[in-house]
């Protein structure tokens, strides 16, 4: 009962945001994840291209994420998420085209590119929001409603997508757009809170200021390290499914519908558990229950035992993210959560972005199973790393 009262109690505009997380996260879901297996297994796009193409738009999406920051604390929240989700909109209809007449691989990188900017726009700037709307003793809770409400899009996302087997592929980007649509709308009737903007000029000196607070640094780094392991879920493990394990599109869009309900169930109940082992505990636990989690993908004899691994990453994901986010917001200046938040989702766009190329690179030079030991290295760097900036924050209030 005390922790349905502590999110009843959190502002009512971090539920909306929740919200317009959920419907824009389902929008994205019910497509993005299968694109890696149209360009690779239906088009015949060698891997390593598919894996450059997204290292490419994750490079181009980390510089918007320290860009996007920056602005949010400069004009505010509301106009970038606003303006990124308008505009996204047409791009995903651009996809579905690109998909429906068969284009190029160079209109493909394009197009994925502009999404993975245009989802830069989006993330940072909405942690920043929640940072501003919730006191430290709340960020926990605010940043698991956060996450709730990404992975019930993410639930719904690839069941539709699997319901619609016996529709083409492009429509399903059609169907995206309304959504996303809706997302903005959502967006659009949240009132600003008040002095999170200072309109000041965007100095170079400023923006690096950042390189000065070791700590900090650390933290990114290990970021980086943690969201190359992370993200092997959505491009290199679909990749493996098919190619190793042989599992159908349908029994791969049900590893991230189980990703999802599992978040939603257990991300709530989870608060409790993240503060009782604090900061530094929930980053070492998750991280190393990643490590772990993807090592054994590499000993997994099909879709039972796949699914199991899957769910173990999950349980992994539950720990970590709100540590994560909250520990941003506890290192943060006064006045520079929008730009710490911001180099926060660069470091993630970074290791997200190299990931898959080092994944379906590792997939292609490596024995298959040997790859999930040698990526689980990572979550090992990552625990390892964030242990001083996981100090520091516990001892700020998060």
């Amino acid at each position: 009962m005390a922790l349905l009262a502590e999110f009843r109690a959190l502002d009512k505009r971090l539920w909306y945001l929740a919200g317009a997380r959920l419907v824009v996260t389902g929008g994205f879901s019910m497509v993005m994840p299968f694109l890696g297996i149209h360009l690779a297994e239906e088009r015949k796009v060698p891997t390593i291209v598919v894996g450059l193409i997204w290292t490419v738009a994750g490079a181009c999406g980390a510089a918007m994420q320290w860009l996007a920051g920056e602005l949010a604390d400069r004009f505010g929240r509301r106009p970038l998420m606003l303006a990124s989700l308008l505009i996204r909109a047409v791009n995903l209809s651009l996809m579905g085209y690109a998909v429906s007449v068969e284009a190029s691989v160079i209109a493909f990188g394009a197009l994925i590119v502009a999404n993975s900017m245009l989802r830069a726009c989006f993330d940072p700037v909405g942690n920043a929001l929640v940072a501003d709307l919730a006191p430290p003793e709340q960020r926990v809770a605010a940043f698991s409603l956060q996450r709730v409400g990404v992975n019930v899009g993410w639930a719904t996302g690839p069941a539709v997508a699997a319901m619609a087997s016996g529709h083409s592929y492009s429509q399903l980007f059609y169907w995206s757009v309304p959504v996303t649509l809706a997302a903005a709308a959502v967006i659009a009737t949240m009132a600003e809170p008040r002095s999170v903007a200072s309109a000041r000029p965007l100095r170079l000196k400023e923006m690096l200021a950042f390189t000065d607070d070791k700590v900090f640094v650390r933290f990114l780094v290990s970021t980086m390290a943690f969201f190359i392991l992370q993200v092997q879920l959505y491009q290199t493990l679909s990749i493996y499914a098919v190619r190793v394990l042989h599992l159908t599109r349908a029994q791969i869009g049900t590893l991230y519908t189980l990703n999802g309900v599992l978040v939603v169930c257990l991300q709530l109940p989870a608060v409790a558990y993240i503060r009782r082992w604090g900061t530094r505990g929930a980053l070492t636990l998750g991280c190393c229950g990643y490590a772990i989690s993807y090592a054994a993908a590499g000993l997994t004899q099909g879709y039972a035992s796949l699914l199991v691994c899957v769910g173990a990453v999950t349980l992994a994901e539950i720990i970590t993210s709100p540590a994560q986010q909250t520990s941003v917001a506890a290192l943060a200046p006064l006045g520079r959560v929008g730009a710490y938040s911001g180099l926060y989702g660069l470091a993630q766009i970074v290791g997200q972005s190299t990931g898959p190329l080092i994944g379906t690179a590792a997939l292609d030079a490596l024995p298959a199973r040997a790859t999930w030991f040698f990526l689980a290295l990572f979550g090992v760097a990552a625990a390892v790393g964030y242990r001083p900036a996981a100090r520091t924050a516990r001892g700020t209030g998060a």
